[in-house]
């Protein structure tokens, strides 16, 4: 009996020594996995779309790594919207075809919905296929069908690739003026209230800081082209070398921080206005 035991247990020592070998070899197979592009993601630094109907919209990578737009605007570039934009090249397909037997024009590739330019290697988007909602992709030569959830943001304007920070990153606040406080720092670095045109709102130090804080982190919740409308007032912040004029346009049912200038404006939420007014609870006045 004893022995019988014990040959069972070594076959399932044996059995399982097997099993993990197999499982090893399996998980840790090369990845013949073939992809859109045969580049890799940490080897582009250039990015651009190109619509037919609209001018093209160019990003760069800078040596940290972070995404600018360069065209049609200069500002940062929404890093997320990057990342998906840069996931496209690496996304795997299970079928190519021969384009040398194929009508282009059947897929829509031969005038492209759109391209997106990673570096020199172009991808074409073609049409969906009625079937299986999949759209036809030329890249490198091959077409392939693949499941797309990015041409409605290549399709998108521009100015929704920008980031949703005010404030830019790196920039030291010296004065906030809003239709509701003046405040500024000193040489000494304190921060002290200048009368504003209501005369009626005065911080103290720890609301200076809350107000600060709220700048240095408010973001919108999109960024549209600028659309001319009322004008209700400005809001200055200003650097020790610069200074950032948002035009206040809208105020309800959400707030707009407009630059007409660069052609932008920041839509944020209307809970936002007194925090980034400087009106505190205890003494809120009119904007």
């Amino acid at each position: 009996m004893n022995n019988s035991r014990s040959l069972l247990n070594i076959g399932m020592i044996i059995f399982l020594a097997i099993f993990i070998v197999i499982f090893y070899n399996k998980t840790n197979a090369p990845d013949n996995i073939q992809h859109l592009s045969s580049l890799s993601l940490n080897e582009i630094n250039f990015i651009k779309i190109s619509r037919a109907d609209d001018e093209d919209i160019i990003f760069k990578k800078e040596a940290d790594d972070t995404w600018y737009m360069t065209q049609p605007y200069q500002l940062k570039a929404h890093q997320f919207r990057i990342k998906t934009l840069l996931n496209l090249t690496q996304t795997p397909i299970n079928k190519i075809y021969d384009i040398k037997d194929l009508d282009l024009r059947q897929y829509a590739l031969d005038a492209p919905r759109a391209r997106i330019t990673f570096n020199k290697t172009q991808i074409h988007f073609g049409k969906t296929n009625p079937l299986s909602d999949m759209r036809y992709f030329l890249a490198e030569g091959k077409m392939s069908l693949i499941a797309d959830q990015t041409y409605p943001l290549v399709s998108a304007q521009a100015s929704s690739f920008i980031d949703l920070k005010l404030i830019p990153d790196n920039y030291p606040i010296t004065k906030i003026q809003t239709p509701a406080i003046n405040i500024f720092q000193s040489n000494d670095t304190t921060w002290s209230n200048s009368q504003n045109v209501t005369g009626k709102n005065t911080l103290n130090s720890d609301q200076i800081q809350t107000l600060l804080q709220h700048w240095k982190s408010a973001q919108a919740f999109a960024v549209h082209k600028y659309l001319p409308r009322k004008h209700l007032g400005k809001i200055e912040i200003n650097s020790h070398t610069k200074i950032l004029i948002f035009h206040i346009t809208d105020d309800d049912p959400w707030l707009i921080l407009a630059f007409p200038d660069l052609g932008i404006e920041y839509h944020l939420d209307a809970s936002q206005k007194d925090l980034l007014f400087g009106i505190m609870p205890a003494d809120k006045i009119d904007a």
